[in-house]
């Protein structure tokens, strides 16, 4: 059935560049980029410590503002060395001695994380219900042969021993076992005390809201929100960072995928940080991305933290869908060029109360407006075989709630998260309980569960059902058997991690 289902969006795209077809060719893929909110979903802020801050409960914060240890166990590189709190001169300037060798020039570490999760949908029978177990392993090495240079390199392992021999995805494309990725390869130094350079591959976020990023353009994918942890690897790079008092300059050369001189893309970022708030500028250009600017604000309202951040990105030529798609008969979308530039926007509050005297607990609440998304989840099928289809940026409107309660009561060594987001446009919701507790110290059991619900169909609950399609010489010789994919309807996850 998963060959078939390849032939058939094969033959879809072959009938759209087919003579009299109405669809054209996708536009490039976006550059936008989502949070890191470490622990927004149940994960904490670090290992030793159950009670997270708000920061680590709600992703808050740049790729300035992390912690010392990140969620996942490993150092933080912008707290390692060139970077620390937000407006903090980088570590190591203003120090004697810059010449010195360091006691202990290298340390060695990472995680080993076991996830087991187990995916309901709404048909099929209970033993034909998906398991599987992507387990991953980081490992870095930290260098610091002296006080002014650092070299850092992360890898990760990912290992599924769920997947078989042959094993294909819902469209047909081959699934691995293991692979193995480069997370972080560079190098840090400075000139003179005043310019801090960092040359090769970081993890790097902007933006300041907690779950939609518009500004975040120099990573090339979203980061999933329901993800514990962000799993994006990073950006291949050379950055130059100038402090300034309380300002922070950034020019970034983007490499990735930069073979010609004239192919690398350039970024740039301004942050100025006031007594209770922090504003940025920012933007991106270069051959193969779009030109976009933005803006983005943090700031304190007696309890409450306001974050908002708006993107206005050249979108003259990405294509817009309308109309109607469907199988029987095979109908293909209108298409026609968007025509002009588009601003993104999103906006959050977080409000921190005490219960009682020994507790603390936060809630939040985030909209995301998004006119590049589609208002019609019948196109849903054709923006997947495009290569249109990007979870949580594909509708137009979108509303995330979270309640996160750390450490209540006798539990200091325990989080439990509430939170719902939903697709507005589709009317699809995704509700998700997480719970984790530190076990042994460095020992972090996690747990959730996770219900799909609204309409069938839509980006939060999509389905697709295919009926039986004639053979069509030249492009579907065989003809397609009717075949469905069932739309998620709870998902359960157990999963232990260790820093290593």
């Amino acid at each position: 059935m998963k060959r078939r289902a390849t032939r058939l969006w094969v033959a879809l795209i072959v009938c759209a560049s087919a003579p009299g077809a109405v669809a054209a060719e996708p536009p490039p893929s976006d550059a936008d980029g989502r949070p890191d909110e470490d622990a927004l979903f149940g994960g904490a802020g670090g290992e030793d410590d159950a009670r997270p801050d708000e920061d680590a409960l709600f992703g808050g914060g740049d790729d300035n503002a992390t912690p010392s240890t990140s969620g996942d166990g490993r150092p933080s590189e912008d707290s390692i060395f060139g970077g620390g709190p937000v407006m903090a001169p980088p570590a190591g300037a203003g120090q004697a001695g810059s010449g010195d060798l360091l006691e202990d020039p290298l340390s060695i570490g990472g995680q080993l994380y076991l996830r087991l999760a187990g995916q309901i949908y709404d048909r099929g029978s209970a033993g034909s219900q998906a398991l599987s177990m992507p387990n991953l392993l980081d490992l870095y090495l930290d260098a610091r042969p002296e006080e002014r240079v650092r070299g850092f390199f992360s890898g990760r392992l990912y290992y599924d021993p769920t997947i078989a021999d042959g094993d294909t995805d819902a469209l047909g494309n081959p699934r691995g076992k293991a692979r193995v990725l480069v997370d972080q390869l560079w190098i840090k130094t400075d000139i003179a005390r005043s310019v801090f350079v960092t040359l090769g591959q970081e993890r790097i976020k902007w933006g300041a809201s907690r779950i939609w990023n518009p500004t975040d353009f120099v990573n090339a994918t979203f980061r999933d929100p329901l993800a514990i942890f962000d799993e994006r690897t990073g950006v291949p790079m050379l950055k130059l960072l100038i402090p300034v008092d309380t300002w922070n300059f950034y020019l970034i050369g983007l490499l990735g995928g930069a073979s010609r001189f004239d192919e690398p893309g350039v970024a740039f970022r301004i942050e100025k940080a006031f007594s209770a708030s922090e504003v940025s500028l920012s933007g991106t250009a270069g051959k193969g991305r779009r030109t976009a600017f933005g803006a983005d604000l943090s700031t304190a309202l007696g309890p409450f933290d306001l974050t908002a951040e708006v993107a206005v990105s050249d979108e003259r030529d990405t294509l817009q869908y309308s109309g109607t798609f469907s199988f029987d008969p095979i109908t293909l979308p209108d298409s026609e060029a968007y025509g002009k530039w588009a601003a993104r926007f999103s906006a959050g509050l977080q409000y921190a109360f005490k219960p009682n005297d020994d507790d603390v607990q936060y809630l939040g609440v985030e909209y995301f407006y998004n006119p590049l998304g589609a208002d019609d989840p019948d196109l849903y099928p054709w923006l997947l075989m495009s290569g249109d289809f990007l979870p949580f940026y594909l509708g137009q409107h979108y509303l995330a709630l979270v309640w996160a309660v750390p450490g209540p009561g006798d539990w200091d060594e325990a989080t439990f998260s509430l939170s719902n987001i939903g697709n507005l446009s589709d009317r699809t919701f995704v509700t998700r309980l997480d719970f984790s507790v530190v076990l042994h110290t460095r020992l972090r059991l996690e747990a959730y569960a996770q219900a799909h619900y609204g309409q069938r169909g839509g980006e939060l609950r999509f389905a697709l059902d295919v009926p039986d399609l004639p053979a069509i010489p030249g492009v579907l010789p065989d003809g397609v058997d009717a075949f469905s994919v069932p739309a998620p309807a709870v998902l359960l996850g157990l999963n232990l991690r260790i820093s290593i």
